[in-house]
C-alpha cells in the first residue's frame, strides 16, 4: 500500500531545493556581478542534483524557486521572465551536457 508519505509513491511532492550558493550568486547577479559567475553557480547546482539522480523536472524546480526566492522581491516585473529563462536554460544545458 502507498500513501502520502511512502517515498515509494512516484506521485508524491518534492520540496524544491534551495541552495545558498546558487543564491549568493543570484544576489550577486543582482548587484551587478557578470553574467558567467551566475551561470557557472547553475551549473554546480545542476551537477550536484545529477550526482543524486534528481529528475530534470525537480532540477527546473528548484532553478525557478531558488530565483523567486533571491531576486523576484529585488526586482522589476518586466525582468524578472528574462532571468528565469536564462537560469533555467542554463540548467536545461546544462543537465543534458554530455559529460
Amino acid at each position: 500500500m502507498t500513501n502520502e508519505l511512502n517515498a515509494t509513491n512516484p506521485a508524491r511532492v518534492r520540496a524544491p531545493v534551495i541552495d545558498e550558493t546558487l543564491a549568493s550568486a543570484i544576489a550577486a547577479h543582482l548587484r551587478g556581478a557578470p553574467p558567467p559567475d551566475l551561470r557557472l553557480a547553475v551549473g554546480g547546482f545542476v551537477a550536484r542534483a545529477k550526482r543524486t539522480l534528481t529528475p530534470p523536472q525537480d532540477v527546473i524546480s528548484s532553478l525557478k524557486a531558488n530565483v523567486q526566492r533571491e531576486a523576484q522581491p529585488h526586482m522589476a516585473a518586466s525582468e524578472f521572465p528574462r532571468l528565469v529563462e536564462l537560469v533555467v536554460g542554463w540548467g536545461i544545458e546544462e543537465y543534458y551536457r554530455e559529460t
